[in-house]
């Protein structure tokens, strides 16, 4: 049976750290390891850990300098056959989710993609991210989720994080990785609702956005991948600005929606406007803390 070491960083996530824990402590499929790298919360954040000591195996709370510390903190700790990693403020797509991606992975391949949703903390609609790309697209600015990653732990511990980044150290441990050969199986099977409000998802302009993008370039020219940095400027642009128009498109339909009404085939066609809904026992976004 496939052992799976999921990492959690926190720090001062009482507020949202339930429900992440929540939607593992019910999962059908058990041979799975938390482990939870605190950062010295002061916010009660321990009390929900060891609250859920029957769901969390392994934590650590010290001073750490910053969340790909705490990343490599956690890799250091895993002993599963593979190896993911989960926000404090995220959760699991249902409680059978792993018991599917298990059944997808008895080839042993060192690396698996799988579906991530965003959930909007304003508007509670959903984003369903793309997790298949190409060698050239990600080179070219895009990156594959990090919450559906599932990565064979001894590569893990062989490239970690780099903790200079501020950013996207992710994105680099996955350059890493290809350019040294590495693949990656997709399935677009969701395992992961994913919080938008966190540090990567930055508006344009903003300080975090211009250190993303200052760290992607950076990035590119120290591997030798110059040709693809104005594709990844080119990429950042009409993206942020679609994200600003859609918000307003979205705003006009749901008025809509809610006069006229809105046929199935039209749900299923525009199914990324779907507003969020799950089964989960506790979900912030559906109310139920």
């Amino acid at each position: 049976m496939i052992s799976i070491s999921i990492v959690i960083a926190t720090y001062n996530s009482a507020k949202t750290l339930k429900q992440t824990l929540d939607s593992i402590r019910y999962q059908t499929y058990k041979n799975l390891v938390v482990i939870i790298v605190d950062g010295l919360s002061n916010d009660g954040t321990m009390n929900i850990v060891r609250e859920y000591s029957d769901t969390v195996k392994k934590c650590i709370s010290e001073r750490d300098t910053g969340i790909y510390n705490a990343f490599n903190k956690g890799i250091d700790l895993a002993t599963g056959d593979y190896t993911c990693f989960i926000g404090s403020d995220d959760c699991y797509y249902n409680y059978t989710v792993f018991d599917t991606i298990v059944k997808k992975m008895s080839n042993f391949e060192d690396a698996y993609s799988f579906g991530v949703v965003g959930i909007n903390g304003s508007t509670l609609l959903e984003n369903h991210y793309k997790i298949k790309c190409t060698n050239e697209e990600i080179f070219s600015g895009n990156m594959i989720p990090h919450p559906g990653l599932l990565f064979k732990t001894d590569i893990l511990k062989k490239y970690k994080f780099n903790e200079s980044n501020k950013i996207i150290s992710d994105y680099e441990f996955l350059l890493r990785y290809i350019i040294d050969g590495g693949k990656i199986q997709f399935y677009d099977i969701p395992l992961v609702y994913f919080s938008e409000d966190g540090i990567s998802s930055s508006n344009i302009g903003s300080e975090n956005w211009i250190n993303r993008l200052t760290e992607h370039i950076s990035l590119l020219n120290r591997f030798g991948l110059q040709k693809y940095a104005k594709n990844h400027i080119d990429l950042f642009f009409p993206i942020t600005q679609l994200d600003s128009i859609s918000y307003h498109f979205r705003c006009i339909q749901k008025i809509i929606r809610s006069k006229f009404g809105i046929s199935d085939s039209y749900k299923k066609y525009f199914k990324f406007w779907k507003r969020h809904h799950c089964n989960l026992k506790k979900c912030r976004w559906c109310g139920r803390n």
